[in-house]
Order: structure tokens, then C-alpha cells, then sequence
């Protein structure tokens, strides 16, 4: 009946029961330590053993989520307080054999360890849906197959749905904190009741279960979906890209599993056949949505520089060949319209990206850019008010290239400035000119193709000007 009171913690009274009665026992037996072993033996299993089936069993009668957590949190706690308890005793050397107690202590969970793994993993599994369900009753995120439907039904379902607006609400940035306590409540539990290979396995299941909910049916699915919903590359108005919003959340969540992963599961899958199965596939799932990226900024990008190619072509022949003299003080109003477009893309962009990938989407956006206004500048020829006119758009075009951060993309708008500035160059000084500065590096031909431009190439024999010898 010493165990038998309600009030009193069992882990903490058995080891105050051999303190009681080992004396007795040295006194009374000639081989104490088989006596000890033999009560210890009693105790475990027709004491600790029913306390601890007491305490499980129930949870395993309704088997739900609510109960599953709630088992596999008792079971925890109490291996672990059953392995100080066996330390603890161990200290009395009760026992020649060093693993006798934790052999006992096996014995008493044996059941429940043997079916722990499924547990953990199925009650894991269960918690990600439920976020992910949650999220989506939100009115925010959508899942891949709630209901069987594809990748494809979900966003045509969405693109059919005129009030379900592409905005922030598409990512949840609180789910990916959530799924990952998650996942950390089932390492530490899995770090306890496993060992070995199958502790390893175990390990490796979880960190999978994280990638797929986070990585596949959570930013998979809103990077498609943003992806599609980005317009088509010539919009007639200014383009709202989120897509760039969507970097950031996928980045965001990127960087915590990566954090995770080094910090607490890196080390305890060192030199297993588990550890080169995680690297791999989490490889594959990153590069998915990398790849995804990829597609959705080059989308974007298009988007971005078709709506100015749209602005840029309102400009006529006749623009650049004006009949009178004209005083020229300020860039043209389609210059303008089409710097300001830019402005509010890349303080879009500034706001949503950040680190290496805003340094790389603004570095291409400046390439297409510079490509843009190169080609604009081939459709047209040029008089000398003319050339004045594009030379003051280009200053206007180069100074706001600074704004890509970029060296690249501010020495091609230098070396544009330079070629524009070849069609207003008065022509006995065509040759000097071109020996100068950026132009000195440049081929002739290159040189050429720029003041094939000006109106008067060919009544002023300009090839002639910049094909002799110097």
C-alpha cells in the first residue's frame, strides 16, 4: 500500500523507499544486492509499470488529435522522469549489471515506444493540416489538394474569383513559426524516445514533413498562384506587382527552415545515411522555389518594361526631326511618365525585397532597362533639335539608373549618354570626339550605328569623319 496514496509522486518515492529499507536489507540478508534487485524488479513492474498504463491508456481509447498530443507529451514526461529515477537509483548501486535499470526501465515503456514513432509522425502530419486548414479558412492561403483539385483548378478558381485579390493575405507569415514549434516539440520528444537509427529515421521524417507543408502545399502554391496572377508583358496600366511581396515571404521562411536545420538538426544527423537524404531533398524543394522565383521576377520584369515600351512608343518619327529651332530645358513628357513608372516599381521592390535578391532583380531590371531605351533610341532619326531632345531624356534615363544600384548599369547608361551625345556633336569635331572618354574603347562600328541616326549622316559625309585614320 506505499504507493497506493494518491498524494504521493511515485518517481519520487521509490528511491526514498530503498533509502528506508536498504539498511534493513544489509542487515537481514546475506546477498543484499539479490534482494535489491529483486525488490527493484517488484516495483518497476507491479508498481511504476500500472502507474504509467494509468496514465497512457486513456489517450489511446480516442485516439484524436487533441488526445494524440496530449499522450505523446505524457509519455515524455514521464520516460524522461522514469530515466532520472533509474539514474538516480543507479547511484545506489543496486546492481553489478550497469544496464539493469534502464533494461527495467525499457520493459515498462516497451509498448509504447514500439508504436511511438507512428504516433509522433501521424499526430504531426495532422497539426500541419490544421494550420494549413486554418490559414485557409482565414481567407488567406489555399492548399495544393484539400479536395483533390490540382495545382491548376486552385488558381483558375482563384483568377475566376474577381474580389479574391492578389495581396499580402496569400502568405501567412505567422504559419511557417507555427509548423516549425511545431516540428520542434516532436525533435525534442523524438531526441528522447528513439535511438539509433530509428532515432535518425525519425528525424529525418519530421524535417520532411516540415519541407512538404511549408515548402510544397504552403509557398509552392502562392508562388504559382502570385506567379499567374502577375499581367501579361504589355499592360496598358501601371502594373502592381505582389509578386515581389512573395519573394520576401518565401525568403523569410527559407531562412528560418535553414536556421533550424543548421542550428538543431545538422548535428544529429552527422555522418547517417539520413543526413545526405535531407540535404537532397531539401536541395530539391529550395530549388523549386527557386526556380519559381526565377520564372515569376522574369515575368515581372517583362510586365514592368513592356508598360514603359507602351509609354515610350507614343513617341513619333516626327518628334525628333522638328521643323523649327526649339528651346529644349527639360526632358520630353513621355521621359517623365516613364521615370516615374520606374520610381514606383523599384520603391515597390525596395519595400518588399531586401539583401541579395533586391541587389539582383534591380541589377537585371537596370540591364532590361538600359536594353529598352537602347532599342528606343534606334527607332528614330535625328535633326539637331532632334538629337537635343533624346540627349535630355537619356540625361534624365542615366540619372535615374542610379537608383538600380548597380556599376554595370550606370557605365552602360554612361556609354549611351556618350553615343547619344555623338548626334548633336558638331562634325568637324566627330573625329576628336570619338577618342575621348567612354567612346575611346568603343569599335567604329558601334560608333557608326549611332550616327547612322543623325538626319544629316550622309549630306555631311559622317562615315567619312569617323572611319579615317586619327
Amino acid at each position: 500500500g506505499y504507493f497506493d496514496n494518491p498524494n504521493i509522486d511515485i518517481f519520487n518515492s521509490i528511491p526514498q523507499l530503498f533509502v528506508k529499507v536498504s539498511e534493513l536489507i544489509n542487515e537481514l540478508f546475506d546477498q543484499p544486492e539479490k534482494v535489491t534487485e529483486r525488490l527493484i524488479i517488484t516495483v518497476y513492474t507491479e508498481k511504476l509499470a500500472p502507474y504509467v498504463r494509468n496514465q497512457l491508456d486513456p489517450y489511446l481509447r480516442n485516439p484524436d488529435l487533441d488526445n494524440m498530443e496530449k499522450y505523446l507529451q505524457t509519455l515524455y514526461t514521464l520516460y524522461k522522469k522514469a530515466t532520472k529515477l533509474s539514474n538516480d537509483l543507479q547511484t545506489q548501486k543496486i546492481s553489478d549489471d550497469p544496464a539493469f535499470l534502464h533494461k527495467l526501465n525499457q520493459h515498462v515503456f516497451k509498448s509504447y515506444l514500439k508504436t511511438y514513432s507512428k504516433y509522433e509522425l501521424n499526430c504531426l502530419e495532422e497539426k500541419f493540416q490544421v494550420h494549413l486548414e486554418r490559414v485557409e479558412s482565414s481567407g488567406g492561403q489555399r492548399r495544393i489538394k484539400p479536395t483533390g483539385l490540382s495545382i491548376t483548378d486552385i488558381i483558375q478558381q482563384r483568377l475566376l474569383n474577381t474580389s479574391d485579390q492578389v495581396d499580402e493575405s496569400r502568405f501567412s507569415p505567422d504559419l511557417a513559426a507555427a509548423l516549425l514549434q511545431d516540428c520542434k516539440t516532436a525533435m525534442t520528444r523524438i531526441t528522447t524516445l528513439s535511438e539509433g537509427s530509428e532515432a535518425s529515421e525519425n528525424i529525418l521524417q519530421c524535417f520532411l514533413r516540415l519541407l512538404n507543408a511549408l515548402g510544397n502545399q504552403h509557398i509552392d502554391t502562392e508562388l504559382q498562384y502570385s506567379l499567374q496572377a502577375i499581367p501579361g508583358p504589355e499592360p496598358k496600366q501601371e502594373p502592381d506587382i505582389r509578386f515581389f511581396y512573395a519573394i520576401s515571404q518565401t525568403n523569410n521562411s527559407i531562412q528560418l527552415i535553414e536556421r533550424y536545420f543548421v542550428m538543431d538538426i545538422a548535428s544529429l544527423l552527422l555522418g547517417t545515411q539520413q543526413q545526405s537524404q535531407l540535404l537532397q531533398s531539401k536541395e530539391k524543394v529550395f530549388g523549386q522555389l527557386e526556380d519559381l522565383i526565377n520564372i515569376g521576377v522574369d515575368k515581372a520584369l517583362l510586365c514592368i518594361i513592356g508598360y514603359a515600351r507602351n509609354i515610350l512608343n507614343e513617341q513619333k518619327r516626327s518628334d525628333f526631326k522638328p521643323e523649327n529651332e526649339i528651346n529644349i530645358s527639360e526632358c520630353s513628357p513621355i521621359c517623365k511618365r516613364v521615370v516615374r513608372s520606374l520610381d514606383t516599381q523599384i520603391v515597390r521592390l525596395e519595400q518588399t525585397v531586401d539583401g541579395k535578391n533586391l541587389i539582383g532583380i534591380l541589377n537585371e531590371f537596370g540591364l532590361r532597362f538600359h536594353r529598352l531605351i537602347t532599342d528606343h533610341v534606334f527607332k528614330f532619326e535625328y535633326n539637331i533639335s532632334g538629337g537635343l531632345m533624346i540627349l535630355q531624356d537619356i540625361s534624365e534615363y542615366k540619372k535615374c539608373s542610379k537608383k538600380f544600384r548597380s556599376s554595370t548599369v550606370d557605365q552602360l547608361f554612361a556609354i549611351l549618354h556618350a553615343l547619344v551625345n555623338l548626334l548633336v556633336v558638331v562634325p568637324d569635331n566627330l573625329r576628336q570626339v570619338i577618342t575621348e572618354g567612354h567612346l575611346a574603347s568603343l569599335t567604329r562600328d558601334i560608333i557608326e550605328s549611332f550616327v547612322q541616326l543623325r538626319t544629316d549622316y550622309k549630306s555631311a559625309r559622317l562615315h567619312a569623319m569617323i572611319s579615317s585614320d586619327q
